[in-house]
């Protein structure tokens, strides 16, 4: 393969901060996804020729659940793992979230993600959405929980899920979330 030229990138001047982390995570067993009709090949999503997601294919009567998160609880982290001797080049890629309390409904969602990958879609604080796992590889890897010892720790559960993959998140279009949450407009 032939290298490619490099494009430029202009640095942003005068825009407002940018602070990390999540406002929102979306996710979606990855059995209940599917080739959507406008696939040219047998990914479950579509780019844009500008290289957003333009589609994520969903299983008949499958949505995306939303993961209630506590501030400041959650994100993700990509990192580049590349061995020129060998040619190879991917991202690992990690999402940590915490579950507050040891309640039924954290334990029913922990059991439903324990043994299956899963796909998120996210909402940074940017308000622009990344998608995660939409090649099957990404799954629960860790998990620790407990009651704490004092006043002040976690009662509850840290999660890790992780995966590989051999692009970079990709952005979602903000158009289509409504539609991989299940949300129709009624007017």
């Amino acid at each position: 393969m032939a290298c490619t030229s490099l494009v430029a990138l202009a640095r942003e001047c005068g825009a407002s901060g940018i602070a990390g982390g999540l406002n929102n995570l979306y996710m979606i067993g990855f059995a209940d996804t599917a080739v959507p009709e406008s696939a040219t090949d047998n990914n479950i999503y579509t780019l844009s020729a500008g290289g957003i997601v333009s589609a994520i294919g969903l299983a008949t009567g499958k949505t995306f659940v939303e993961i209630g998160l506590l501030k400041s609880t959650a994100g993700l982290t990509e990192t580049l793992t590349k061995d020129t001797t060998k040619g190879s080049a991917y991202f690992t890629q990690e999402l940590v979230m915490v579950l507050s309390d040891l309640s039924t409904d954290n334990q029913t969602f922990v059991q439903s993600v324990l043994n299956q990958p899963v796909v998120i879609v996210l909402k940074t604080r940017t308000n622009k959405y990344y998608a995660a796992g939409l090649n099957g590889q990404l799954e629960l890897s860790a998990l620790t929980g407990g009651t704490g010892t004092a006043e002040g720790d976690l009662m509850g559960y840290n999660l890790t899920f992780s995966g590989i993959d051999t692009i970079l998140i990709p952005q979602v279009d903000s158009t289509i979330i409504d539609t991989l949450l299940g949300i129709s407009e009624s007017w």
